[in-house]
Parts: C-alpha cells; sequence; structure tokens
C-alpha cells in the first residue's frame, strides 16, 4: 500500500484496465497467507477479488477504491510491448475453437501472450499472435501443436498501412495484402513507424546501429547512461522489426541490448505489392508488401524457398515473384525423374537420330556377342536354364 487504506468487502477498480471489482479476501504473508480486516498504507500483503478473467488485470497496475479514488495512477506502469508477430492457423477449419480455446488456456498463465482474430482468404480463420521473442513464438507454438493441428504459420505481421487514392481522394486502410487497391490509383503510401530505444554496452554500439541502419531507420540520439551503457535512439519502421529484429540485436550484442519502443506516426513510404505466383496462378496467401528497395532480395528469397517446399509434380511448376505484372525473380520445381523426362523429350523432338543410334547400337552388339564379351566392354550372363555363355543383350532387347 502507497496511501491510504484497503478493508475487506471494499469496492475496488484498476486505474489502468478500468475493471471493477469488490475485495473478497484481504491479509499479509507470513509467510503464509494470513487474513486481515484491512490494510494501511506501508504494509504489503494480498488482495483477493472474485476477477475471473485474468486478462482483466496486468501486472504494474493501480488499484484504488471507487469510493475515495485517486486522481493519478502510481508512475511506472507500461503494457508489455510484443517484438515478434505470427499468423496461426489451424489445418482443418473446424478446429478454429480449439484453437482459440487453447489460446485462451495458455494466456491464464502468460501474460506476455497477445492475440486477435485474423482471417486469410487461402488459410481461413485464425488469429494473429504477438509475442516477446522467437523463443516465446516457438514455445507458444508447441504448447497450441499439442492441442491443435495448426497449418501454415505466417512469421510476417501485417501492420496497418494508409493509403490515399488519386481517384477517390479517401485515406483507406490497408490491413492485408488483399486490402491493397490498384496501383494506378494510388496516390501516397503510409506505414506506421515507431522510436525505437536501445540500451547497450559501449563495445556493441557499432553493430546496433549497422543493424539500425540496414532496417531503414533514422538515427535520433546517443547518450551515455555512464562510461560503459550507452542509449541508442532511432525511428524504424513497424514492419521492420516484427520479425527476426529483436533476435538479431540480441545476437549482435551476445544478449546484453534491451529494447523498448512506442509509436509515433504515420510516414510516407515507398511501398509495393509483392506477389507470388504458382503455375501462372496468383496465391494471395503469400502475398507480401514491402519496401522497393528490398522487393527484389526478399522475392528471390521467397521463391527460392517454395521451390523446395512444393511438392514434386509430374511435370515442372514455376514459382514466380511478381510486382503487379513485371516478374522480378523465378524459379522452376521441377517433376518427375528429370533423365527420364529429357530422354523422352529429345526422341519425341528427333525421332531419325533416335533410330540411327538404335541401329548403331544393335551392330556393336552384333559385333560384341562375336568376340564373346558384352556391348561397349559389358560381361556376359549366363541364362537361368544353364545352357552355356551367350550375350545378355541384343539388338531391341533392353539390358536387364
Amino acid at each position: 500500500m502507497v496511501d491510504g487504506r484497503f478493508v475487506k468487502d471494499e469496492p475496488i477498480k484498476a486505474m489502468q484496465a478500468g475493471t471493477q471489482a469488490d475485495i473478497d479476501d484481504i491479509g499479509f504473508f507470513t509467510p503464509k497467507m494470513t487474513a486481515a480486516k484491512g490494510m494501511a498504507a506501508g504494509e504489503v500483503g494480498y488482495v483477493i477479488t472474485g476477477i475471473k478473467d485474468v486478462t482483466k488485470l496486468r501486472v504494474g497496475d493501480t488499484l484504488t477504491s471507487r469510493e475515495r479514488s485517486a486522481t493519478d495512477a502510481l508512475p511506472g506502469y507500461r503494457e508489455v510491448r510484443p517484438m515478434v508477430f505470427c499468423g496461426l492457423f489451424p489445418i482443418d477449419t473446424d478446429r478454429y475453437s480449439d484453437l482459440r480455446d487453447a489460446l485462451d488456456r495458455l494466456a491464464l498463465n502468460d501474460a506476455a501472450l497477445s492475440y486477435e482474430p485474423e482471417t486469410s482468404d487461402a488459410l481461413g480463420f485464425g488469429f494473429r499472435c504477438g509475442f516477446l521473442g522467437l523463443l516465446h513464438m516457438d514455445i507458444v507454438r508447441g504448447a497450441a501443436r499439442a492441442r491443435v493441428r495448426l497449418g501454415a504459420a505466417r512469421h510476417h505481421a501485417q501492420r496497418p498501412l494508409r493509403g490515399d487514392p488519386d481517384q477517390l481522394r479517401e485515406v483507406v486502410e490497408v490491413r492485408s495484402p488483399t486490402d491493397m487497391p490498384d496501383p494506378a490509383e494510388i496516390e501516397s503510401i503510409s506505414e506506421p513507424f515507431i522510436r525505437a530505444t536501445i540500451i547497450t554496452p559501449n563495445d556493441y554500439v557499432g553493430p546496433v546501429m549497422e543493424l539500425c541502419q540496414k532496417r531503414r531507420g533514422e538515427h535520433v540520439g546517443l547518450h551515455y547512461l555512464s562510461p560503459t551503457r550507452v542509449q541508442v535512439q532511432y525511428d524504424l519502421p513497424l514492419a521492420e522489426i516484427v520479425l527476426d529484429f529483436f533476435d538479431q540485436l540480441k545476437s549482435r550484442s551476445k544478449g546484453y541490448a534491451s529494447l523498448d519502443y512506442e509509436p509515433i506516426e504515420n510516414r510516407p513510404s515507398d511501398l509495393v505489392k509483392l506477389d507470388v505466383l504458382l503455375a501462372g496462378d496468383k496465391v494471395d496467401a503469400l502475398s507480401l508488401i514491402v519496401h522497393r528497395e528490398a522487393s527484389y532480395e526478399q522475392g528471390r528469397t521467397l521463391v527460392e524457398r517454395l521451390r523446395k517446399t512444393i511438392p514434386r509434380q509430374q511435370f515442372d511448376v514455376p514459382v514466380q515473384a511478381a510486382i503487379g505484372a513485371n516478374v522480378i525473380a523465378r524459379e522452376s520445381r521441377e517433376g518427375g525423374s528429370q533423365g527420364r523426362h529429357r530422354e523422352a523429350l529429345r526422341r519425341r523432338r528427333h525421332p531419325e537420330e533416335e533410330a540411327a543410334r538404335e541401329a548403331e547400337e544393335g551392330q556393336e552388339a552384333d559385333e560384341a556377342g562375336r568376340r564373346g564379351r558384352g556391348p561397349a566392354g559389358g560381361v556376359p550372363r549366363r541364362p537361368r536354364d544353364g545352357r552355356r555363355w551367350q550375350i545378355a543383350r541384343s539388338v531391341g532387347v533392353p539390358r536387364r
């Protein structure tokens, strides 16, 4: 207790979350829980309420009496901000409710997990989840997969963009690549920026600033908190930190750097929609909104991964990355046995050469038979009926 007094059955509320409840029990730890009639300023104890949903209260919130309410909350409270975003979708769309229940159970013991419903044209209904880092994401995904058979997981978050179509002269909020208007109608595109505050040891300032510069960051300030600790501030696009920025920051600083950020404003950016085409058909679920300067690199990386992931078919499957009508990267998933495929194609294209080659092989087989050895240095085989040695392959008979 910082100020005032709480008693049993008193109505209280959380000043940040706005949740209201009554005190069912109040007491102290001695070290076991010991009930008491009230708690005064300077004392440390516990308060039990009838709140059933743990998401209604956050760690660090300020509790005050509803009858004698405080004017300002205690300083220092800040909501947990996710560092990595991922979309989770069940393979069977009928298991959507099971996935929701699994995330609800995980959120009971994990206050840092945040999620909201998301819909994809190709993947169906799912959830967009926020995590503290890649390890946190892997743990939650593994726990959810133990209860629900999960399908695709999109490791990029569709941050809200604001486009200004020229013809309509209105601001359109884009939360998915499928919502992106026709490029010919767009006058400008703005994306959300955040101000990142990084505290790192002095030895890792160079690698940290290099990482921020690669992520289209704008340097704001640098302050020495002590002879060995430095605070670096950058303005970064939200899209550049939602995937692996935090993981890269920890790797470059050997785990010593810390990150905090807050949204500031939307700023104009040169963004384009990157489409993925499989066998000439556009797949909306794989579309991305990327910066134009990084579009080729991301398109090339994406098609190379898809070429290795797509199952082999009986025919070649072209994998393309395109911006509008311009294809910027292309790979091909080869189908079937390439040796047999090329041999059959050559026979269809050059039937005369194939007939001449078979005749030449037949002559070589006859000469080898007269000399008592196999064709082209082959080894004679003994027939199963026990007769004398003869050539296993003759004209028109394939080698066994």
